[in-house]
């Protein structure tokens, strides 16, 4: 998006305080900062989803992205490999690197508070294979 008096790009500002929260796929609460759609960004995809206690994300891999993702109100915990086998423990203040096509799941341990994490991505949409099948505890 070009300004006006110049050829460079604007930037853009999408207010957290005013930005809508909705439903997510996975049943968590997202308010989008970044994407092609409400930025026009080409390469980024930013957002912050709120996980509800005891809620855990359906077991998948995104497909065309590698994924950061900030704890700003842990604990959660992050299972990963090929059949969950591997978990993190994060807490507020922690960092995660989700590599592309790694399979993962993330969980919100307490029964009775919220955890809320920052993610961006190296894409200005995703795509996720969803795997069901992993998800033993359901």
């Amino acid at each position: 998006m070009a300004d006006a008096k110049s050829d460079r790009p604007k930037i853009q500002m999408t207010q957290g305080k005013t930005a809508p929260w909705s439903d997510h796929r996975s049943g968590m609460l997202i308010q989008f900062g970044v994407s092609g759609e409400l930025t026009g960004s080409e390469n980024v995809f930013m957002t912050r989803q709120k996980i509800p206690p005891s809620m855990k994300s359906i077991p998948h891999y995104h497909v065309n992205c590698e994924t950061a993702m900030y704890i700003s109100q842990g604990p959660v915990i992050m299972k990963h490999g090929d059949k969950l086998e591997h978990a993190h423990e994060a807490v507020t203040g922690d960092f995660l690197h989700i590599p592309q096509n790694a399979i993962h799941q993330i969980i919100n341990p307490s029964d009775s508070a919220d955890a809320e994490v920052v993610l961006c991505r190296d894409a200005s949409e995703e795509l996720v294979k969803d795997l069901p099948e992993l998800d033993l505890e359901s």
